[in-house]
């Protein structure tokens, strides 16, 4: 690991970059996302997740989460069964409507001249495509996500991408924030050294965002600015 994301000190720092998760963190599209899910686990043979279970057990690679609902393995190996769940998936976002108060802190940030951008396991183009029809594009400086539905099977590929953009950029981690409803996210950022938020109510359970350790956990977006002013 580089110099830079080794541990730091956070003292006496600004902030100029904050990173947010996409799906269940901006969007409100947890149920929609959990429904997909559940439609992959039954078209292969499983059984579906109330979605109280479903936050407490979900993880990445899918596959082995599909398998391990009972999907049957040699099934989703031969189909497209990440392309099963966006087909599901899309139509059903897309009537979904941003998580209270996220305007209201991209808005803020944007006044601050602080930059916002998106790092997600979902597909770029998607998330533009969402991002035009709720006329926010403006708000982020840029989408790091994948490029296919393949690879958003796979997960666990948001961190080099994180990586890869804060050296582009020349940033030191404590003046990064990352903000996300998944322990991968606070995972990303303690490694990175960035100050980390979980918000709840999204697509993972409070216990488990609570277990990964993030310096802070919110309830809603609107009392992430009473903590950028802290930080």
């Amino acid at each position: 690991m580089p110099q830079l994301y080794k541990e730091v000190n956070f003292c006496k720092s600004m902030i100029n970059l904050v990173t947010f998760d996409w799906n269940g963190t901006l969007l409100a599209d947890t149920q929609a996302c959990m429904d997909a899910g559940n439609h992959v686990i039954e078209t292969f043979g499983g059984r579906p997740l109330p979605r109280n279970v479903y936050s407490k057990v979900f993880d990445f690679p899918t596959l082995e989460f599909y398998c391990n609902q009972g999907a049957d393995r040699d099934a989703l190996l031969a189909n497209d069964f990440a392309g099963v769940f966006h087909e599901y998936y899309e139509p059903r976002a897309s009537k979904c409507h941003t998580r209270r108060g996220a305007r209201k802190v991209l808005s803020w940030l944007d006044d601050k001249s602080i930059d916002s951008v998106i790092l997600s396991n979902h597909i770029k183009g998607a998330i533009i495509q969402q991002l035009q029809r709720l006329s926010m594009e403006e708000y982020f400086a840029e989408v790091l996500a994948n490029e296919d539905t393949k690879s958003t099977a796979s997960g666990k590929n948001k961190i080099e991408r994180m990586i890869n953009y804060m050296e582009s950029i020349d940033i030191n981690p404590r003046n990064a924030v990352i903000i996300g409803d998944s322990p991968e996210d606070i995972g990303i950022g303690k490694e990175l050294g960035m100050r980390t938020i979980a918000i709840t109510d999204g697509y993972y359970s409070t216990s488990r965002l609570r277990a990964s350790r993030p310096d802070d956990v919110v309830s809603s977006l609107i009392k992430v600015i009473p903590i950028l002013k802290k930080y």
